[in-house]
């Protein structure tokens, strides 16, 4: 690296520069400005009930803020899924629907679990209808 040498360099001009003789006239001009008549500003006269209004609106606000938390809250919390008894009782209700109905409106996927049952014994079979009351409402139903 070669030696930096700051004589040798030419140097940058600065952009600003004062007009002639201004510092001499600068306090003539300046006792002319302050001799010539006073601005007078009239004071800004601000309404108490402009302010009053914004503060209304500000506590109207946060009252209406602190009441919609809680509501707000409650709607977001409570769950989305469906209990299990919700389902029962709304297939309790739902009359018209019966067993096929409801197997064919179950995805492939979940069918998969119930065909790769196994296989249930003749004795268990027989021993499952004779316990179970019902015998002549599921002989019906799976005639229809």
């Amino acid at each position: 690296m070669k030696p930096f040498k700051l004589d040798d360099v030419p140097k940058i001009e600065s952009g600003f520069k004062t007009p002639d003789n201004y510092f001499e006239n600068l306090s003539t001009i300046l006792l002319e400005k302050i001799s010539q008549e006073p601005i007078v500003r009239e004071p800004k006269v601000l309404s108490i009930f402009r302010k009053r209004k914004a503060v209304l609106f500000a506590v109207a606000a946060v009252l209406m803020l602190a009441l919609m938390i809680p509501i707000l809250y409650q709607s977001y919390t409570k769950s989305k899924d469906i209990d299990s008894i919700t389902i029962e009782n709304y297939l309790a209700e739902e009359g018209h629907l019966n067993q096929d109905e409801i197997i064919s409106e179950i995805e492939p996927e979940s069918n998969a679990i119930i065909l790769n049952t196994k296989k249930i014994e003749t004795q268990t079979l027989e021993d499952m209808l004779v316990s179970n009351p019902n015998i002549e409402n599921l002989v019906i139903e799976n005639q229809n």
